[in-house]
């Protein structure tokens, strides 16, 4: 393989929308808990004042709640919008009975009651649609961050991992996978034979790594893993469990075949310090031990 295929992807450049732009810094906004409380604080205040505001016979601002609601409803999900919905019921029940200048108790009661049922409604309806949408989007992104036929994840994905990993101050090592003699396993058994064979080692990759790290699949026959926190000793650690997996196992339908894989290591700051550098390392390493393994085989 040539250095020159581990380029990194540019990414799409081109002008963004202002709607985009609104959109994703009032999502970012909103997903703080802290800060989309202290919004619709905010608003429950101003519904709160709206209601003294006098009014023609007729007219009820507290529709006005049904802001702050509908708000927490959408970004919180159904739980923090019935929430807001009783505060919001509470607070414009006592507001409804201020201008009795007294405290009655049936009025609150009747007035709240009827307003809990509408803030509600908006809150379940909102919330439930609101956590349906993110179940949904969630299941898109995980499905786009997938390679198709392994379940681990794809090279965009690694890409995107790799870069937070240079980003910041922790150690990483970066391995690369190349699964051996597979087009001899093509030859002998079919494509079907080495599509188990890919398949069983991004399954054996899958149970010697942690959950905090990153494994997948860069194309063909090969797999790149980050490994978080990771010297070059607990790298080799992971690269010998993944061979005594490999070896303790066998193709479906073809018990005589074990699958076998060379591996580069590259550590961060030791053999570079950006993803070119840090690909290259690592397949270097890797033909190295490739020829290396191959030289210890009797021929």
């Amino acid at each position: 393989m040539q250095v020159e295929a581990f380029q990194v992807p540019e990414r799409i450049t081109g002008r963004t929308p202002l709607r985009t732009i609104v959109t994703e810094q009032l999502r970012a906004v909103l997903e703080q808990r802290t800060t989309r409380w202290a919004v619709v604080g905010v608003l429950l205040i101003c519904a709160s004042l709206s209601t003294l505001i006098p009014t023609p016979v007729g007219v009820d601002l507290a529709w006005m709640f049904i802001v702050p609601v509908a708000i927490s409803a959408i970004a919180g999900g159904l739980k923090e919008g019935s929430v807001v919905a009783v505060m919001s019921a509470l607070i414009s029940a006592l507001y409804a009975t201020a201008a009795l200048g007294r405290v009655d108790v049936t009025l609150i009661a009747s007035v709240g009651l009827g307003r809990l049922v509408l803030y509600g409604i908006t809150a379940m309806v909102l919330g439930a649609f609101a956590e349906a949408h993110q179940s949904v989007q969630s299941h898109l992104r995980t499905l786009a961050s997938l390679d198709p036929l392994t379940k681990v994840s794809n090279v965009a994905r690694f890409y995107d991992e790799l870069g937070i990993m240079e980003a910041g101050t922790e150690r990483f090592a970066v391995l690369l996978v190349d699964v051996d003699d597979l087009k001899v396993l093509n030859d002998r058994h079919g494509h079907q034979a080495g599509s188990a064979a890919i398949q069983s080692v991004a399954n054996a990759l899958r149970r010697v790594i942690r959950t905090s790290d990153c494994v997948a699949r860069f194309g063909g026959d090969e797999f790149v893993l980050i490994l978080k926190d990771a010297d070059r000793s607990g790298s080799q650690i992971v690269v010998n469990r993944l061979r005594s997996e490999l070896a303790a196992s066998s193709l479906p339908g073809i018990p005589d075949e074990t699958v076998t894989v060379s591996v580069g290591v590259a550590m961060f700051g030791e053999d570079g310090t950006t993803s070119e550098e840090l690909l290259a390392a690592a397949d270097a390493a890797m033909y190295s031990d490739k020829r290396s393994r191959k030289e210890l085989v009797p021929s």
